[in-house]
């Protein structure tokens, strides 16, 4: 009788590192980029007039041989009841019989894999010397943007910048007692130009910083944004940078911050330099000069879920972890 693997949060959290999910992500997106993962654009469902909505992210790997689902609700009123902003869960499934293999826990996933494919797309378009990391955001994910882009990159200086002060200062703290690194609270807009790396992690539907505050050879990773109406990056600012997204199109129909300056006529869609896989397998270059401005835009690949999802199963059953279930 075949058996279903169901792993918690806590589970997952003692079976993956960051490096390891990064490691991962590099695995994904060479295997998005090469044909041997089949990943549709989720099905964007919305369910309530206030903004909740669940999306459906279906993948089939070739190289893996197995199927993956994340079924994600999100819900913007929550935290005002001490609820998590979205709730997930994946099942990874054997695709030459179709068994179901696992069940677990998609909230925790999606954050470590959304860090850790920012942490994998600096590392290979921030200049190797990046020391000042400027974070918007102080939510989950900002924490897993934070831990990616500190395990790839020399960082001594964190600059937050949060909506409130108070949770702003919360967040600080927090990363205090972690990191051995001078974090402080952005007293000014003008403190962007400190910045060598910039991670946006918002719900914002405006961009949250001007163009002008952006240094020469500044990388950016934008991952806040996930709607045609969301936008966190200004329109200036991508204009003159090097555009890589996790995938073309998926990011075409879903990223605000491409598809509004696209439809004002500011650029077109061949100003997507590549998709990140293509540079993992040489097929477009990287970064150029130490001058110029790069642009990682993501909105979430299934491939990603399903990269550490089954690195997890494979995990959980060399370790007996998690709880199995007959089915």
């Amino acid at each position: 009788m075949p058996t279903l693997r169901i792993l918690s949060k806590k589970d997952i959290a003692s079976a993956i590192s960051m490096k390891q999910a990064i490691d991962l992500m590099r695995e994904g997106f060479i295997s998005l980029a090469s044909g041997w993962a089949h990943a549709p654009v989720r099905m964007n469902m919305p369910t309530q007039e206030d903004g909740q909505r669940a999306l459906f992210m279906p993948v089939f790997s070739q190289d893996l041989d197995q199927i993956g689902l994340k079924v994600v609700t999100v819900n913007p009123k929550n935290p005002l009841y001490g609820l998590p902003f979205i709730h997930a869960f994946i099942t990874v499934s054997d695709a030459s019989n179709g068994v179901p293999l696992a069940l677990m826990d998609g909230e925790y996933i999606t954050s470590l894999r959304t860090g850790a494919g920012s942490g994998l797309a600096t590392e290979i378009l921030s200049r190797p010397e990046s020391s000042v990391l400027a974070l918007f955001g102080t939510g989950v994910q900002a924490h897993t943007q934070l831990e990616a882009v500190c395990t790839v990159r020399p960082i001594v200086k964190v600059i937050v910048f949060g909506r409130t002060p108070e949770r702003t200062d919360q967040f600080i703290n927090t990363i205090r007692d972690r990191y051995a690194m001078d974090v402080v609270r952005a007293k000014s807009p003008i403190d962007l130009m400190e910045a060598d790396i910039i991670c946006t992690a918002t719900t914002s539907l405006t961009p949250v910083f001007e163009a002008e505050h952006i240094a020469p050879g500044t990388h950016i990773n934008g991952i806040g944004s996930y709607r045609p109406d969301m936008r966190e990056i200004p329109s200036e600012v991508i204009a003159m940078a090097k555009v890589v997204v996790d995938q073309r199109e998926a990011c075409l129909r879903e990223a605000g911050d491409l598809t509004i300056p696209i439809q004002k006529g500011l650029f077109d869609t061949s100003h997507i330099h590549a998709e990140l896989g293509e540079i993992l397998i040489k097929h477009q270059k990287g970064r150029n000069n130490s001058s110029e401005i790069t642009f990682f835009k993501s909105v979430g690949n299934a491939i990603q879920d399903l990269v550490v999802a089954s690195f997890l199963v494979k995990t959980a059953e060399k370790t007996n972890l998690g709880t199995e279930v007959d089915l």
